[in-house]
Order: C-alpha cells, then structure tokens, then sequence
C-alpha cells in the first residue's frame, strides 16, 4: 500500500466479539491503525489491536445499554464532531454510527456497510406496527440521509447489503468485499455422523426453530455458542441436542470439519460467518431461503436450501445425504476461498490506494 497518508479506522462499538468488530480489526491491521471505537468492553477487542474508547461517559454507557433509542440518540451526536479522528486523511468507518462522522475538506472517507439499520429499513415492518418504533424509525431514515454525500468509497459485506445501499441509499457504485476468514485453518475430516450449529445464541438467529427441528426425529445436533436465549432454548431442547457452550478456535475447527452439515436458520443475515467457515471446512450448509443464505448456499452444490418452517427444515435434515449433492467436501472448501482473509486484505489496500488517489487529484500535487 503505497500511500504515506494517515490512516484511521473507526468502528460503532466494542461491548461483545460479533462479526463486524472482527472485520473492523482486521482492517486495522490492514492499514496499520489503531481501532476507535464508541464503546468499549475490557477484554473484547483482540489483544494485537491498539484501541481507543471515544465516549467514556459511564452515564451514556448505561442508559445506552438499557435502550438502543438512547444509544443511537447519543451516537448521533458524540459521532457528529470527534477530534481524535480530525487528523486522518483517509478515515475508513465500519458499521453505522461512525457514518454521523462529518469530514473536513481534505478528509476521504471509506464506509463499510454491514448493513443499513434493520428497524429503520428491511425489517421496518416488523416493528412498524408499534407508533413509537414507528416514529423512531422514521427519524432515523431521515436523519442518515444527511450522511449519504459523505464517503467516497462505498463497501458492502454482500451482494444483499449492496443491494440495500442502493435500494434505501440510491448508492449504485458499491463494492463487495465479504468478511475475512482464515480459510486455511479449516480442514476436512468427515468421520462424524452430527449436524452442527453455532451461534450467538439470541433470537434473530431463529436457533429456537432449528432446534424444534430436532424433535421426535433420530438425528443429532450439536449447538456451540453462548447467548441469552440459552437458558430457555435447553428447557425446551429434546435429547438428541447437545449444547456445548461457548467454544475455542480449536474446538469450533474441530467441529465443523467432522459434522454431517452445518445449519443455518438467521433471519435475513447479511452475510453469516459462521456457514462460510463451515463452507472452507468442506461442511455443506442446510440453510434457510433467506437473506444472504440464499445467496451463499448454491442450493444442491454446498448446501440445500429450505423455506423457512419448522416442518420444511425437518424434511431437510431427514432427507439429508451428501452423496446426492454435486459438489464433494473438497469442491465446496475451494469454492469457499472467495471468504479467503488474503483477498479481504487486497481489496481493502485497492480501496484505500483508489481512495489516495482520488484525494491527490482533488488536492493537487502539492498536498500528496
């Protein structure tokens, strides 16, 4: 990366190890750049990243972590006007709140989309309903559209958050760059008969429908993972599902080699981390017509897809057989390097050279 200007990355928060704070991270070390976060949990962010918390307010935290109406409230106005973040020349933003950011002149700015805000957009008519959702929906729309000039380079984690951007946005000009994963830590060993799931175990991932799934059938299922729908999703599991708890890299490896297939139920995921590692283990994906999963299983190839339902999932780990899908383990782990780590990294440097080169041309010679 042949550019001798500085470089920041910012990113919504750091309370808990999701999927966009580890993308976050890898784009710092992409870049070289410290992470500044909003929020930020001791312990959360990996211990090679240096990282800052902007808003240490102890009353903010807590009245954010009671309602994320307050959170977004305070986020809109903490993220507006941040002074660790004036120096950058190119400054990259990772999630939604770091979008309030306003730039200065000579400021280029990289956003990466995980995905628009689901209460104000693709999921607005589940809470649409409700008046004060309602309300708080409809300002949030408006009030981000104010950010939409703004960044200069647009990247989505999908081709459907992509498509989000230009459906909510009217953004036509957006680049996929999928979340990285160590595609080369994830190994074939098929000499288990489980399927597997894993996951942040709360309600949006619909774990409850998988693992209802599972009854009354002589199937096995093993669920790692912790979250708070844990302690009720085992008062209700039949015995033939297995609760792990939270798992090491190790243990996660081990696992999604040797399952049967991995399943997959989140409600319109935008992109799902965990399918693609079970992707570059060789483990095909039983996974719901829905969201990116659509997009990610090639339906009879690496996976199957199902229509959402108990009774359709059922049918699908029953009639489960590798033998009838087109691809072997070997076919589906190769086609799971487009998630390689090594391209990530690539099509960030290409952003953040196109980004520089960009802002030369704007600022002349005399301000490289």
């Amino acid at each position: 990366m042949n550019t001798n200007e500085e470089i920041k990355v910012a990113h919504s928060e750091a309370l808990d190890r999701g999927g966009a704070l580890v993308v976050a991270e890898e784009i710092a070390r992409v870049v070289g750049s410290e992470l500044f976060v909003g929020f930020e949990n001791p312990r959360v962010v990996a211990d090679d990243i240096q990282s800052t918390e902007l808003f240490q307010s102890h009353l903010k935290r807590e009245l954010s972590h009671r309602s994320s109406t307050i959170r977004d409230l305070c986020f809109f106005f903490d993220w507006q006007n941040v002074p660790e973040l004036h120096e950058a020349d190119i400054l990259i933003e990772s999630g939604n709140n770091p979008a309030w950011y306003v730039p200065g002149d000579d400021q280029s700015i990289i956003r990466y989309v995980h995905s628009p805000p689901y209460a104000a957009y693709h999921r607005f008519h589940d809470v649409g309903t409700n008046i004060i959702k309602k309300v708080y929906a409809t300002a949030l729309r408006t009030l981000y559209l104010q950010t939409i000039p703004y960044p200069d380079i647009w990247i989505a984690n999908s081709e459907l958050v992509a498509r989000r951007i230009e459906k909510y946005w009217g953004i036509e000009d957006v680049r996929v760059v999928y979340p990285p994963i160590e595609t080369s830590n994830y190994y074939i060993s098929k000499d288990s008969d489980y399927f597997f799931t894993l996951s942040h175990l709360r309600g949006e991932k619909r774990i409850d429908e998988i693992v209802s799934a599972f009854e009354g059938i002589e199937e096995t299922l093993l669920v790692g993972g912790d979250g708070p729908a844990k302690a009720d999703l085992e008062k209700e599991a039949p015995k033939n599902v297995q609760f792990l708890g939270w798992l090491t890299e190790k243990e996660k490896r081990e696992h999604l080699s040797k399952a049967r297939a991995f399943v997959f139920n989140a409600d319109s995921e935008d992109f799902g981390i965990a399918p693609a590692e079970a992707l570059a283990s060789g483990t095909p994906v039983i996974g719901v017509r829905d969201g990116y999963t659509k997009i990610q299983i090639q339906d009879g190839k690496n996976g199957l897809l199902y229509s959402r339902g108990v009774k359709e999932l059922r049918d699908s780990i029953v009639s489960f057989d590798i033998s009838l899908l087109n691809w072997g383990p070997e076919e589906i782990a190769a086609d799971a390097e487009r998630y390689a780590k090594s391209r990530f990294r690539r099509e960030i440097i290409q952003a953040v050279e196109d980004a520089s080169d960009e802002r030369a041309s704007l600022l002349g010679p005399s301000n490289p």
